[in-house]
C-alpha cells in the first residue's frame, strides 16, 4: 500500500476549513503547551483505513540530524520497505517479491518523508511538518480524554485543498505529562485521526471528478521511542530499516568506488551456510606478482580427487599451469592442470582451454563494475561500508550447464578503522564480510538456491613469500631433485641472522634465476653459521611430466640442465644475492656465491664431518650441534605454510584434471 494512504496528512496543504461540516479551527484555545517531536524517533503505527476496509502497520524510523528516514509497511500479509537517500534524492523501494526499484523524490509528489533544501542540499523535513502536527497548523485544545486506556491530551486542526475541494480534520492525542511510558518519554504521541470530505479524483489524469469521497482513518502509535537509529560515527544501528541486505536497487547513483584490491594478500575466511547447516574455515594466499595462488581447507564432503575428510592444500602455479592437491595424513599429492572453474581462474578470451589469473580486483568481481555504494553500517561490531551487485551468468565457462543470478554484498572497513595484523599495521578499507545470495539453475531443471555469509579475519595486505607455496611434498621421487648447498661471505652474518625470512626469498630468487627455474621449484632454502662461514642451501626440483593450461606457461627447463647453469654461475663469480633488510637494521647489500663451493646430492653433516676429519678443525660436539639444529630448523621451515579461503561453486570441489 502506497504509504501517502497511512499517513495521508503529509501531502495537505494548510488555509482555512471550508466545510464547517468537517471541522471549524478555534485557534483562540490553544490549551497546555504543544509537545514536541523528537529529532530522532521510532514507532510502529497501526493504520485503519475505514472506507477502503483494511488495516495496515508501518514501522517507522526518523533521523533528523543524520538526515535519514526509512519506512517498512506491512499490508494483507506482504511487506514493502521505502528507504529515503537525500544526498541523492533517491527513494529505494523494496516490494514484497524481494526486486527493488529506485525513484526520484523530486519527480515525486508523494514522499511520505519529506524534505526541504538546505544551501543546495535536501534534507528531511521537521517531523512536525511531516506528521502535521504543530503550531503552525493553528492546533486547538478540547481537554483531556483516555485512548486505549492512557490518559491523554486532545487537539485537532483544520486543512484545506483548493484543487480537491477537499477539508480534513486531524485530531491528535498525547500522553498527559507525567504518565510513565514505555520508553521513558513524556507526552508521546498515542492516536491520530483523519476525518475529511473531498472530491473524486480521475486516475487517469489526476484532476478533480464528478462525486464526493468521504475519508475516515485511525492511527495508533505504538513502541514510540527516541533512542537513536544511528550508533556512533553515524553508522545505522536499527539494521531493519537501513540495510538492504541482498538488495540491488538498479539504477541507483554510486556515491563512492569500490577500495582497491592489492595485488599480494593473506586472508582467513569463516563461511555460514544457513541452508546446509554448516559453517567451514578456509585462508588463502595471494600472489599475483609472482602468479601464484594457495588455498587450504577441512573439505565437508567426499571430493571428486577422493584424499578423504583431512586438511587440503591446494597451490596454483600459473608458471606452469599447474595444481598441486595435497593432503596430509596421510599424505598424498595429486598433479594436474588448473581447471577452468577455479575460483582465481578467469578462461582466456581467445583460446577457452586455457585460464590466465585473476587480479585482486576480478577475485572480489569488482572488474564487473556495477557495484554501487549502500552506506555504512555495522558488520561484527565493525564500522562498515557496503557495496552490493547483482550479477547473471557471471564468469560461466562456455558450454556450461548452469546459469546463475547471484546478488554480492561486501562490507569493507570504514575509513576511520584501521586494523594491525602480523605483516602490516593500520590497514583501512579492508574486506571483513561478503553475503552471497542468489539461485543456480542446472540446464533443464529448477533453480536451485543459496545463501552464504563469509567471514574475513587477519587480513594483511604485506608481501607473500614464496616460502608459503612450498610444493616439495610432491617430490618424494629423488630423481626429482637435487640438494644444493655452497658458501657465502660471512661479512653480512648477522645481518642475516636478524631476518631470516627475507634472506631466504632473497636466495630463493637469486638461485632461481641463476639456475633459469621459477622460484617455485627452489624450496626448502637454508642457512647455517659455524666458525664465521656463512653456508646457504636448497632444494632444486624437477618439472612434473603434466602438461598446463594457463596463458602465463613459462618455459621449463630440465633438472640437470637448471643445475649446470646454477653452477657455472657460482664458479665464475656472478651468482649474487640481493638482500634488502629492514631499513632500521642496514641497507640493501649484494651477496655473491664464492667460487668453487657449490655441493649436491650429498648431506651437509656428513660433507662437514668430512671436512672435520681433512682439516681437524671441527670437534664432535660441534658437529652434532650442526646436526641438531639443521634438523629443527628443517621442522620450522616445514611449518611455514598457510591456510585458505574457499567460496561456493556449482561442483563439489572445483579441483581435477582438465577434460
Amino acid at each position: 500500500m502506497k504509504p501517502v494512504i497511512v499517513l495521508l496528512v503529509c501531502c495537505l496543504v494548510l488555509v482555512t476549513g471550508q466545510d464547517p461540516d468537517i471541522c471549524t479551527p478555534s485557534p483562540d484555545n490553544p490549551g497546555p503547551p504543544l509537545p514536541a517531536f523528537p529529532d530522532v524517533f521510532q514507532t510502529s503505527i497501526e493504520g485503519n483505513i475505514q472506507a477502503l476496509n483494511f488495516t495496515v502497520v508501518q514501522h517507522e524510523s526518523y533521523d533528523f540530524p543524520n538526515n535519514n528516514g526509512a519506512l517498512m509497511s506491512f499490508t494483507n500479509g506482504s511487506k514493502t520497505r521505502h528507504l529515503y537517500n537525500y544526498a541523492t534524492l533517491e527513494k529505494f523501494t523494496i516490494h514484497p517479491n524481494g526486486s527493488c526499484t529506485t525513484s526520484n523524490m523530486s519527480a515525486s509528489p508523494r514522499n511520505f518523508f519529506s524534505y526541504h533544501m538546505e544551501n543546495g542540499q535536501a534534507h528531511i523535513d521537521k517531523a512536525s511538518h511531516i506528521l502535521h502536527f504543530g503550531q503552525e497548523f493553528n492546533e486547538t485544545y478540547i481537554g483531556t480524554t483516555t485512548v486505549r486506556g492512557i490518559p491523554v491530551n486532545h487537539w485537532y486542526s483544520c486543512t484545506y485543498r483548493e484543487k480537491y475541494n477537499a477539508t480534513y480534520k486531524l485530531d491528535y492525542y498525547f500522553s498527559v505529562p507525567g504518565y510513565q511510558t514505555a520508553s521513558g518519554r513524556d507526552e508521546i504521541p498515542v492516536r491520530a485521526e483523519l476525518v475529511g470530505r473531498r472530491r473524486n479524483i480521475d486516475r487517469k489524469t489526476g484532476q478533480p471528478a464528478e462525486g464526493w469521497k468521504n475519508i475516515h482513518n485511525i492511527y495508533d502509535f505504538q513502541n514510540f521511542h527516541s533512542a537513536p537509529s544511528y550508533h556512533g560515527n553515524g553508522h545505522p544501528y536499527n539494521k531493519w530499516m537501513y540495510e538492504m541486505e541482498g538488495v540491488v536497487c538498479p539504477g541507483r547513483v554510486n556515491t563512492k568506488t569500490v577500495p582497491k584490491i592489492p595485488d599480494q594478500f593473506y586472508v582467513e575466511v569463516e563461511i555460514v551456510n544457513e541452508k546446509n547447516q554448516t559453517v567451514s574455515y578456509m585462508k588463502e594466499y595471494y600472489n599475483y606478482k609472482d602468479k601464484l595462488v594457495r588455498f587450504d581447507f577441512h573439505p565437508e564432503k567426499k571430493t571428486s580427487w577422493d584424499l578423504g575428510a583431512v586438511q587440503h592444500k591446494i597451490i596454483h602455479d600459473y608458471n606452469s599451469g599447474l595444481t598441486y592437491m595435497i593432503a596430509y595424513s596421510p599424505e598424498n599429492c595429486t598433479i594436474a592442470p588448473i581447471r577452468n572453474m577455479s575460483y582465481d581462474a578467469a578462461i582466456d578470451e581467445k583460446d577457452h582451454t586455457k585460464v590466465h589469473m585473476k587480479k585482486g580486483y576480478e577475485l572480489f568481481h569488482f572488474d564487473d563494475k556495477t557495484f554501487t555504494y549502500g552506506g555504512m553500517t555495522w558488520a561484527r561490531r565493525i564500522g562498515a561500508d557496503v557495496w552490493s551487485a547483482r550479477e547473471v551468468d557471471y564468469d560461466l565457462f562456455p558450454g556450461s550447464k548452469y546459469s546463475t543470478d547471484i546478488v554480492y554484498e561486501w562490507f569493507f572497513s570504514a575509513d576511520n578503522w584501521t586494523s594491525t595484523t602480523s605483516g602490516s599495521t593500520n590497514q583501512t578499507q579492508v574486506p571483513i564480510r561478503l553475503l552471497e545470495k542468489g539461485t543456480y539453475t542446472p540446464q533443464g531443471g529448477k533453480p536451485i538456491q543459496f545463501d552464504l555469509l563469509m567471514n574475513f579475519f587477519n587480513y594483511d595486505a604485506s608481501e607473500q613469500f614464496l616460502y608459503h607455496f612450498d610444493v616439495s611434498m610432491c617430490f618424494k621421487d629423488p630423481q626429482m631433485k637435487k640438494r644444493v648447498f655452497f658458501r657465502m661471505p660471512a661479512l653480512y652474518n648477522k645481518l642475516v641472522e636478524g631476518e631470516h625470512y627475507k634472506f631466504y626469498h632473497s636466495v630463493q630468487v637469486a638461485m632461481a634465476e641463476a639456475a633459469g627455474l621459477h622460484p617455485l621449484r627452489v624450496t626448502a632454502v637454508w642457512h647455517n653459521i659455524l666458525d664465521d662461514q656463512l653456508w646457504v642451501g636448497a632444494t632444486l626440483l624437477a618439472h612434473p611430466d603434466v602438461q598446463g593450461d594457463s596463458v602465463e606457461m613459462q618455459p621449463q627447463k630440465p633438472l640437470d640442465d637448471a643445475f649446470n647453469d646454477f653452477k657455472k654461475l657460482v664458479d665464475a663469480n656472478a651468482m649474487v644475492v640481493r638482500f634488502r633488510p629492514d631499513p632500521s637494521r642496514g641497507e640493501e647489500v649484494y651477496l655473491t656465491a664464492m667460487p668453487g663451493t657449490v655441493q649436491t646430492n650429498q648431506d651437509f653433516v656428513d660433507f662437514m664431518r668430512k671436512m672435520n676429519s681433512t682439516s681437524n678443525k671441527y670437534e664432535p660436539g660441534a658437529v652434532a650441534g650442526i646436526a641438531i639444529g639443521t634438523v629443527l630448523l628443517g621442522a620450522v621451515i616445514g611449518l611455514g605454510v598457510g591456510w585458505v579461503i574457499w567460496r561456493y561453486r556449482l561442483q563439489d570441489v572445483p579441483y581435477g584434471t582438465q577434460t
